[in-house]
């Protein structure tokens, strides 16, 4: 019997079916010999960011401490600086590699917080939550995130539309933990967080990051617009560069960022109750009458219970829309 080859769409077939692996086994790059493998970067990784928590937390010359705490990191896993900067090169041009290791740097790092029994933050606890409810999370971004302190890869700006899940009157907080590997000690980072409104206002919250900590950001329910609906939120991550030593490699990982969204309480508004000031009168002169004394009208008119109806006055303006123009 004689044997069919395959025909011409068999082959297109079979070509369709074994592109995407031929795709991926080109992609794919080993770890050179002259690099620090993966474990062991993942291990040095994380004590290196430990000695860097270490050195903020202890105070003094910050710069000397990070300095001494990350040598002795290396004298640890007997790499010289040298063979850890040159390997930090090559993870930074391979960031599927660097994102794997950071991801197990994290969860490591969560674990011992448990274990410690430090408490979760409320931001994490709605991590997993969806863009619905009343306190939810409407980050759309990647889980992770890397910046580079140079002029082609130190700025990301995530902007999410508003959409019918927003209500007036809503207010934001932003978190996420941060990592940063700098070889010229450049830690000079932004978080900027902005809520836009269909009347051109905009309410804004920004700070300034230089270690290895954990950052919050709110546009807290008294700052923002109450009359206009929201347009649109917008974060943005700049990570300042040195212009002397650009060559030098600089790194910002941006990690579980969280963005908050909550909405008002129905009952969360000012309930103040009537200040009757002739009855206040009546105690006053009762209480005139009942010691025999006669109150100047200076004196009787500081005695009355202005302060209260003053304070009035000054809560609802707390709550008084804003504009920015």
């Amino acid at each position: 019997m004689e044997q069919k080859g395959m025909t011409g769409a068999m082959k297109h077939r079979t070509f369709l079916y074994l592109f995407p692996l031929l795709l991926l086994a080109s992609c794919s790059v080993e770890v050179p010999s002259d690099i620090i493998s993966e474990r062991k970067m993942e291990r040095i990784l994380y004590d290196y960011h430990m000695a860097q928590g270490m050195a903020e937390a202890k105070g003094g010359d910050m710069e000397k401490n990070r300095y001494l705490y990350v040598q002795k990191v290396f004298e640890k896993y007997h790499v010289t600086e040298a063979e850890f900067d040159s390997s930090m090169v090559w993870y930074m041009g391979h960031m599927s590699y660097l994102e794997d290791i950071y991801k197990h740097i994290e969860a490591r790092m969560e674990r011992e917080s448990n274990k410690a029994g430090l408490n979760i933050p409320e931001e994490d606890l709605y991590r997993q939550y969806t863009a619905e409810g009343d306190t939810a999370n409407i980050w759309q971004g990647r889980d992770m995130l890397f910046l580079h302190g140079n002029r082609e890869e130190n700025l990301y700006s995530l902007v999410i539309p508003a959409d019918t899940a927003f209500h007036r009157g809503d207010y934001f907080k932003f978190r996420c933990t941060n990592r940063f590997i700098s070889q010229d000690g450049q830690r000079e980072a932004y978080v900027l967080m902005q809520v836009k409104y269909d009347n051109d206002s905009v309410v804004a919250a920004t700070t300034m990051l230089n270690g290895d900590y954990d950052v919050t950001l709110d546009i807290p329910k008294n700052k923002v617009t109450r009359d206009a609906d929201i347009k649109s939120i917008t974060c943005t991550f700049y990570y300042s560069f040195n212009e002397e030593k650009e060559e030098a490699f600089r790194l910002w990982a941006i990690n579980k960022p969280v963005l908050l969204r909550y909405h008002v309480a129905p009952e969360d508004t000012i309930n103040v109750e009537p200040v009757d000031t002739i009855a206040a009168e009546t105690r006053e002169q009762e209480q005139e009458q009942s010691r025999g004394e006669r109150l100047s009208p200076v004196e009787f008119r500081s005695s009355q219970q202005v302060e209260h109806k003053i304070n009035v006055v000054e809560k609802r303006k707390v709550f008084l829309p804003s504009k920015k123009r």
